[in-house]
């Protein structure tokens, strides 16, 4: 596998979706979301913690996920507080296929947050929103995503609308009517 140093754009932006997914692909440089600055990690070891998860998730973008959560891990006992190690550690666990860690651990950013309106908050709502529309609960996530769009997701507002059903009616027949209106003029 290419070293990170070595990825185009595109690649870089795709991998940016995977580990933020307010991100959208097209979107490189502005996502649109609006969230209140939470990631000023103020203290030495919360600075200590945003390093080692940082190495973690370039490692995890390299393929190297055992090395990956080796580093998240020592990101989170360093800082069990911080909640943007649970949330990067949460989309290595996705990218592993183990769902259940990753709830685990967007629970506890969860709990952590809660009361506040931050990157953090709406990063594990989406990631939980994403999580379970994969096991078919779309009213659950179409909740998870409501509040992180109200926190200002760019991506978790177009996914209530997405999950919005007379939205996915209104598509479904303007989809027909156009497929009419195209095979009447063949």
């Amino acid at each position: 596998m290419a070293g990170v140093e070595n990825l185009s754009d595109r690649d870089r932006a795709v991998l940016r979706s995977i580990f933020d997914p307010t991100a959208t692909i097209g979107e490189v440089v502005d996502d649109g979301d609006n969230f209140v600055d939470d990631d000023q990690d103020s203290t030495e070891t919360e600075q200590q913690s945003k390093a080692l998860c940082v190495q973690g998730v370039q490692l995890a973008e390299a393929g190297k996920f055992e090395e990956a959560l080796t580093l998240l891990n020592k990101g989170i006992e360093v800082a069990p507080e911080r909640p943007a190690g649970y949330n990067d550690r949460a989309q290595l666990y996705r990218l592993v296929k183990k769902d259940q860690d990753a709830i685990k651990d967007l629970d506890h950013v969860l709990q952590l947050t809660e009361g506040k309106a931050n990157r953090a908050r709406a990063l594990a709502l989406c990631q939980r929103g994403v999580l379970l529309r994969k096991r078919g609960s779309d009213d659950e996530a179409r909740s998870a995503f409501a509040e992180a769009a109200k926190l200002g997701s760019g991506f978790a507002k177009k996914q209530v609308v997405e999950l919005n059903p007379y939205a996915a009616l209104c598509n479904q027949m303007l989809s027909q009517v156009m497929k009419g209106e195209k095979d009447i003029k063949l």
